[in-house]
């Protein structure tokens, strides 16, 4: 009986260590493709369900998806632009310039893109090489000064803040939305005093270990991180933040990763 109940326990402790395996494999590489709605106000009608597919926090070679896999999935979300926020490329590891050409070859077929670099591009030393094999495929790396949209007689304007300092900046004109790509979110007080409508951002891998809708630490904003995934909300500026598409170490428990796709409403049209 002993032996039988012995057996029994090592039976359990083996499922049970093999569905926390398969859990945390399945944490690393499932892609969550997220479709959130943002309200804006003074955003024209001509934009009203205007789609952006926000990407951030790849660190090729270390992507959940192979450069040319990746870009089927954003195909598949028929994206009016698509937006990149930095970390294309990891610090730790060899520049893949390769992977990171393929990526944004293809992203550039499927949308009008657009990118700000993060802190890894910076750290590994690649910006120039960056910058131009993004400008080669056709993605518009953007900076302080506007980049606009049109639609009709519509536009939305596009910013880019490398190093997330809001400091000279031109002035925002207030009459149009202002969306600002921002590898940190950890500014979001700047972003919302400098009077951005919309900002996109990456950078906190979504807290890495997530419980509910809270992660557990940042590079940013170290442990208990305020922003880390989805929609958040200061004065009149909003923020979509992604999780990101890296996988492996460290392990992402509770927080596959992560393809935002922001949906721009008008406010007061359904």
């Amino acid at each position: 009986m002993y032996k039988n109940n012995k057996k029994s326990r090592f039976a359990l402790s083996a499922a049970a260590a093999a569905a926390i395996g398969a859990l945390l494999v399945a944490d690393n590489v499932r892609i969550n493709i997220e479709k959130i709605q943002v309200s804006l106000k003074r955003l024209p009608f001509e934009f009203d369900g205007f789609s952006i597919a926000h990407l951030s926090d790849l660190h090729l070679p270390n992507c959940a998806r192979k450069p040319d896999k990746l870009v089927d999935i954003v195909e598949k979300i028929k994206p009016d632009i698509i937006a990149l926020t930095g970390d294309l490329v990891d610090r730790f590891a060899d520049f893949d310039a390769e992977g990171l050409s393929v990526l944004a070859s293809g992203l550039a077929k499927i949308a009008p893109c657009y990118a700000v670099i993060g802190n890894h591009e910076v750290k590994l030393g690649v910006v120039d090489e960056w910058v131009k094999i993004l400008k080669n495929a056709g993605i518009t790396v953007l900076g302080k000064s506007p980049v606009f949209i049109r639609r009709g007689d519509s536009d939305i304007t596009l910013y880019g803040l490398p190093d997330g300092d809001v400091t000279g900046l031109p002035e925002l004109d207030y009459e149009v939305v202002n969306i600002v790509l921002s590898h940190y979110p950890e500014k979001m007080l700047h972003y919302s005093e400098a009077g951005f409508d919309l900002v996109l951002s990456g950078h906190a891998h979504g807290g890495q270990w997530r419980l509910g809708k809270h992660g557990l630490i940042s590079p940013g904003e170290g442990f208990f991180p305020k922003y880390t995934s989805g929609l958040y909300h200061r004065k009149n500026t909003k923020m979509v933040v992604s999780r990101g598409l890296r996988k492996g170490i460290p392990v992402r428990i509770l927080n596959s990763p992560h393809i935002p796709v922001v949906i721009l409403k008008s406010i007061g049209k359904r």
